[in-house]
């Protein structure tokens, strides 16, 4: 994944008077934390952050240029949380997470499914389960995504989680659960057929209670 330089301005004041003020003149209100760095307030520019969110997802690795003063790698974050107003759709504030090159971090990445399934070639239907996976790993080694080869799945094959080999990086899998599978579709003529064998077997319990009654 590549490492944004993003344009970001100390601010040392706070409250809701003053995010608004920030907000009416283009800027979004953002914090720095993380183990090694304290907290420290910034706002950064609307639409450059949004460009960025655009380009680089919500889990994006930033380097921060505090005052104009130049990136470097102290700055290294990742975007670890964005409020948005639920009424325009627009980012309100952002929490920046520092982290350093020779440590892992935990970052969510979308996962792509790649090829032709054989199942869905007989007549399955592809099922996703999950689009997107934690990982870990260390900042320069986050991927864009996770392209998972879905070619060799049969009609009730699955790929789980424990199934995934990537070196470098590291999931959870105490809890092996399904990333995508193939699921059968019913025939409408199966469908057909059950829905009237359903109906002769009720037509023979209404003329056997019949004639019980008649009895």
């Amino acid at each position: 994944m590549a490492i944004v330089e993003l344009a970001v301005e100390t601010r040392t004041e706070s409250g809701k008077g003053y995010a608004r003020k920030l907000r009416s003149e283009g800027k979004i209100p953002a914090v720095r934390y993380g183990k090694q760095c304290g907290v420290s307030q910034y706002a950064v520019n609307r639409t450059v952050f949004e460009k960025f969110l655009q380009e680089s997802g919500a889990g994006g690795l930033v380097t921060l240029d505090v005052d104009g003063a130049g990136a470097s790698d102290e700055m290294l974050s990742i975007v670890k949380d964005t409020q948005v107003d639920p009424i325009s759709g627009r980012v309100i504030h952002v929490d920046f997470y520092g982290v350093r090159y020779g440590e892992k971090i935990q970052v969510e990445v979308p996962l792509v499914f790649e090829g032709k399934a054989i199942g869905v070639a007989e007549g399955g239907l592809l099922q996703p389960v999950r689009r997107s996976l934690v990982a870990r790993c260390l900042p320069r080694a986050i991927p864009e995504n996770i392209v998972i080869d879905v070619t060799e799945l049969g009609i009730g094959d699955a790929i789980h989680i424990s199934d995934l080999d990537i070196e470098g990086i590291e999931f959870d899998t105490s809890v092996d659960f399904t990333l995508v599978t193939v699921q059968t579709i019913a025939k409408e003529e199966e469908v057909a057929v059950a829905d009237d064998e359903e109906i002769e077997g009720e037509d023979a319990v209404e003329a056997e209670e019949s004639e019980d009654a008649a009895e």
